[in-house]
């Protein structure tokens, strides 16, 4: 009796030993669930375009995806070769690694607890969120974007039986790596998923058919803009904020226009650096730093540069214009030296005093270089400051006319500062988002109101774009096929290391700068100019954007001005016709005119000497008429018969009348043709045995208005 009370109570204590231990185990499975949960880490910050679609994500972090944000295909391409009981085993081992007795008995309770805990779509889901695809990728989303550059929610058939398999083979099936073995597992999941009915044989068959992608991708898009974007965030938010604080950033990114940037730079397999802006509001629609992120980082767009051309010379003519100096302004086209400082032109050819707007127009190199001595460095340098160019001290020479820029300027920097002209002379600091908010949807940074800064009146900024226009019309750079209103510079920089053009139309403001390709990268391709790709993104990007505004204006036959056209302030008169060596109002006798835009007031008065016409040759003397005298006939022999009558005298001839004196030739202004190849004047040839005079012309007194 003893011994089976004995046995009894000894069975008794084992079993609650045993349920101890069991509760202990559920217990302590149950906190490692929850453990793992919680220790999940927030993502980095999440990027999204103007569409709300994702740009990339920001940091290293796993980024959790709702099931209903999971592709169905994705879904049954796991099931169809892990059942329920497996997907249990696989995700209890991914939160307890068995390293111990006690972690092994844990990882045998965990399948039960979870069941218990969560349903089938809710393991399903954190099991997707939690597996490794290979390439360092834990989650689908993370996955998609390492292998197809894309969301998760945006992959097709093909790609989700591949993912299927990476949780099989992560290693061996990696398209990078095998892509045979890769297509052939891949294959092997849609086999499996037309067995289970998840797709008929049809769909099977055109999903083993596809390629697979061997390119290694950068998850996302857009990544420089996203480095750019990123670095500002780390700078006002912190890096452990930044990249596990699972931010939203809401950015001012035009999806299309940035695709559209990226494919340029790839079909024209030329490296260099787009920035496109909103005029009206320095948001950052497209950015590009460089034509594979892979191989080189570096943001093109952002990186300052020594060599950027004559990208400073409109600015520099914009301080004049803040001086209140007029577009038929004269300025000296003179070849000369200013202390430590010369400059030839091209072609070694200089047309002396001529407009300011023309010495824009043909990108006369000796007209900068006496305009900005003639303002002053200083005065030149307070304009940059005040559109964000941060000139340092040690660059405040004339060499900036040629764009000799020691301590480096951007293209964002100098696309920026054209804002003003097509702002209506407003400058608003560059951005690249709108507003930062956390998990609970709280505003954590937003961009400041108010920012705008006046720079130019809006006659002074209208001015500005009347100056530029006429560039690709009949100036330096007339070869360029702009069939669209626009404002526009192109250059190459001295060195002919870089090429750079900046410009806008009424809606869009685009730098673009490209680095000069390698003699054999010359001989196997047509070289393209930065200003050939500024008009190939600006005349697609139109269409993209405007389509439905030119089909509207198009019906309105009683339009007047369309919404592609600068707008013309009130008090500006445009189309005055101007002798460019005078600045004075000229007329079809002028050799070299422009047509000017002038604030009201300013406009001139005086006719050119050209446009008078040629004086009137005196008037013949008059000559006196000649009195014919009658010669007398000689009296016949007188006869029987009676004397005849004689004969009357003849009349004098009628003093003709004096002709009128022809009234003066009226003086209007004729419609003259535009200039297409302007040429400046040529110095008279030197007599014969005497020395060719100097290439300085003497200057004409400059007349008055």
């Amino acid at each position: 009796m003893n011994r089976r009370n004995l046995f009894v109570l000894l069975i008794t204590l084992v079993l609650l030993i045993g349920a101890a231990i069991a509760a202990s185990l559920y217990a302590q499975a149950g906190r490692q669930i929850t453990v793992f949960e919680e220790s999940r880490p927030l993502p980095g910050a999440v990027l999204y375009d103007q569409t709300g679609e994702v740009i990339k994500r920001l940091g290293k972090g796993n980024v959790y995806i709702p099931l209903a944000q999971t592709p169905e295909s994705l879904q049954n391409a796991v099931k169809s070769t892990q059942d329920d009981t497996t997907i249990n085993q696989r995700l209890a081992r991914l939160i307890v690694e068995p390293q111990g007795l006690w972690s092994r008995l844990q990882l045998a309770v965990l399948p039960s607890v979870l069941n218990r805990r969560y349903s089938e779509r809710e393991r399903l889901e954190m099991y997707l969120n939690s597996a490794y695809f290979g390439e360092g990728a834990y989650g689908a989303e993370a996955a998609s974007q390492t292998y197809f550059a894309k969301p998760v929610g945006a992959i097709d058939l093909a790609q989700s039986a591949l993912l299927a398999a990476l949780i099989e083979e992560s290693d061996q099936a990696s398209p990078f790596r095998d892509p045979d073995r890769a297509k052939e597992a891949r294959n092997t999941i849609l086999a499996h998923m037309e067995q289970s009915g998840h797709i008929d044989q049809t769909e099977q068959e055109q999903a083993a058919q596809q390629g697979i992608d061997t390119e290694r991708h950068e998850p996302g898009y857009a990544h420089h803009f996203s480095d750019y974007l990123g670095n500002i965030l780390l700078d006002e938010l912190g890096e452990e904020r930044v990249y596990q604080g699972g931010l939203r950033v809401t950015t001012t990114l035009n999806r299309e226009l940035q695709k559209l940037a990226e494919n340029m730079f790839q079909d024209a397999e030329l490296d260099g650096a787009l920035v496109a802006l909103d005029p009206k509001s320095g948001a950052v629609l497209a950015m590009v730093g460089g034509r594979n992120y892979l191989e080189d980082s570096t943001n093109l767009a952002t990186v300052k540069r020594q060599e950027v051309a004559t990208t400073l010379r409109p600015l520099i003519y914009a301080t004049g214009l803040q001086e209140s100096w007029a577009l038929n302004h004269l300025v000296q086209d003179i070849q000369r030296e200013f202390e430590d400082f010369r400059v030839d032109n091209a072609g070694d050819r200089y047309w002396g005093p001529v407009t300011m707007k023309h010495a824009l127009v043909m990108d006369l190199n000796n007209a900068a270089a006496w305009t900005l001595n003639e303002l002053g460095i200083e005065r030149f340098n307070e304009f940059a400051e005040s559109v964000d160019l941060t000139i340092e001290e040690v660059d405040q020479h004339l060499r900036l006319v040629m764009g000799e820029v020691r301590e480096g300027l951007s293209l964002l920097e100098l696309t920026a500062a054209y804002m003003p002209g097509v702002n209506g002379g407003n400058y608003i600091p560059v951005s690249g988002f709108e507003k930062v908010t956390d998990t609970q949807n709280q505003t954590v940074l937003a961009q400041p109101t108010d920012t705008a800064r006046r720079i130019l009146s809006a006659e002074q900024a209208y001015l500005f774009t009347d100056m530029l226009m006429p560039g690709t019309q009949y100036g330096s750079i007339r070869s360029l096929d702009v069939d669209f209103p626009a404002a526009l510079t192109a250059s190459s920089s001295p060195n002919d290391a870089s090429e750079w053009a900046i410009g806008y139309t009424p809606s869009l403001l685009v730098g673009v700068m490209v680095k000069a390709p390698s003699e054999d990268e010359t001989a196997a391709q047509p070289q393209l100019l930065a200003g050939d790709l500024w008009v190939q993104f600006m005349t697609e990007a139109l269409a993209q954007t405007e389509p439905d505004t030119k089909e509207v204006n198009a019906d309105d036959e009683d339009s007047e001005e369309t919404p592609d056209e600068f707008e013309v302030p009130d008090k500006v008169e445009t189309n005055v016709l101007i002798d460019v060596f005078t600045g004075l109002l000229a007329s079809e006798r002028c050799a070299q005119v422009e047509r000017d835009a002038f604030i009201e007031g300013t406009k001139p008065t005086q006719l050119a000497p050209c446009a008078l016409p040629p004086p009137e040759p005196p008037p013949a003397p008059r000559t006196p008429p000649v009195e014919r005298t009658p010669v007398p006939v000689p009296e016949p022999e007188p006869e029987p018969e009676p004397e005849p009558e004689p004969e009357p005298e003849p009349e004098p001839e009628p003093e003709p009348e004096p002709e009128p004196e022809p009234e003066p030739e009226p003086i209007e202004p004729i419609e003259p043709i535009e200039p297409t190849e302007p040429t400046p004047p040529e110095p008279p040839p030197a007599p014969p045995g005497e020395e060719p005079p100097p290439e300085e012309p003497i200057l004409p007194e400059e007349p008055g208005e």
